[in-house]
């Protein structure tokens, strides 16, 4: 008989977590969002094609913020410490996410931080996916992984690309080196989240 054992190999972790009664602040974050782009018409041009993104990466120090801090940056914080990172860490940039019909956000990692995450607060799956990529291990084994029962990759976690299960409200957070993407909204509605950039204290 064949001594037959499987290892699968250095796993990424992403966690996940739901701001409690998100529902009860879901319009004012979105009334906030949009007073703040019409007071700062300005766009960052990074990943986003077609969508607005706020050029300052500050925004969690507008006086709009305030109402959701508490909220937020709890939750931010109870995530991190699944990561079980034995230096304190902070939240070094915030910034606002719109898009629009036909805007989409292509494949990029966030350089210079530890750890990102992102805030769902108005949007679904026709909206545009938020996707991570396996860039490292996919394109390694690309020839392996695209000849190989999807149904085995799923359970095992070895997929070119997965989709996280979020909703309003959901927090994730993940290796800032992790390749994301979100794609084509296919409504004429806005996508709203907010995305961050947690460093060493």
């Amino acid at each position: 008989m064949y001594q037959i054992k499987n290892e699968y190999l250095f796993p990424t972790q992403v966690v996940t977590g739901q701001i409690p009664d998100f529902n009860k602040i879901q319009q004012p974050m979105v009334d906030w969002m949009d007073d703040y782009k019409n007071k700062n018409q300005g766009v960052a041009k990074i990943s986003n094609k077609g969508g607005w993104q706020s050029e300052s990466k500050d925004v969690y120090l507008d006086d709009g913020f305030k109402p959701f801090q508490d909220s937020m940056v709890n939750c931010i914080n109870e995530l991190c410490l699944e990561f079980k990172i034995g230096k304190k860490l902070k939240i070094a940039q915030m910034w606002i996410n719109i898009n629009g019909a036909n805007s989409y956000n292509v494949s990029h990692r966030h350089p210079n931080s530890i750890l990102s995450g992102v805030l769902w607060i108005k949007q679904r799956s026709e909206m545009g996916r938020f996707v991570f990529d396996n860039m490292d291990n996919g394109y390694r084994d690309a020839m392996l992984l695209t000849n190989t029962d999807v149904n085995h990759l799923l359970e095992c976690k070895m997929p070119p690309e997965y989709v996280p299960g979020y909703t309003n409200g959901t927090i994730i957070i993940f290796p800032s080196g992790l390749s994301h993407r979100v794609e084509i909204n296919e409504t004429q509605e806005n996508r709203y989240t907010l995305a961050f950039n947690i460093v060493f204290d």
